[in-house]
């Protein structure tokens, strides 16, 4: 079973336009849309236009996820996870001065 939600119901700020509507939108036109648009011809999504900001913001948070993803998929690091929060339940943990003076 396929459920399609419009992109407007996920976020408010997608639009959806038409391939002509884009044609006819100058740089400047570009520069002032505050909403992230949904070409389409025929009523068949064809690409996303987004703000290059907005662009730069996914591509961290998408960089983000994949290391996090890597960390979690790396059995010795969750080790070290869970036994790093089993020290700090514990105060079994030293001040930032402690650990600069151990590492001179």
């Amino acid at each position: 079973m396929s459920i399609s939600i419009p992109n407007s119901y996920v976020n408010p700020n997608v639009r959806t336009v038409g391939i002509s509507k884009l044609r006819s939108l100058n740089a400047s036109q570009l520069r002032d849309i505050d909403k992230t648009l949904v070409i389409q011809e025929n009523d068949q999504p064809l690409a996303v236009l987004v703000k290059y900001d907005d662009y730069l913001a996914m591509q961290r948070q998408l960089l983000a996820l994949l290391e996090t993803q890597a960390v979690l998929s790396d059995n010795n690091a969750v080790s070290a996870i869970f036994a790093g929060k089993a020290d700090v339940k514990s105060g079994n943990t030293r001040t930032i001065e402690e650990v600069r003076k151990l590492t001179k």
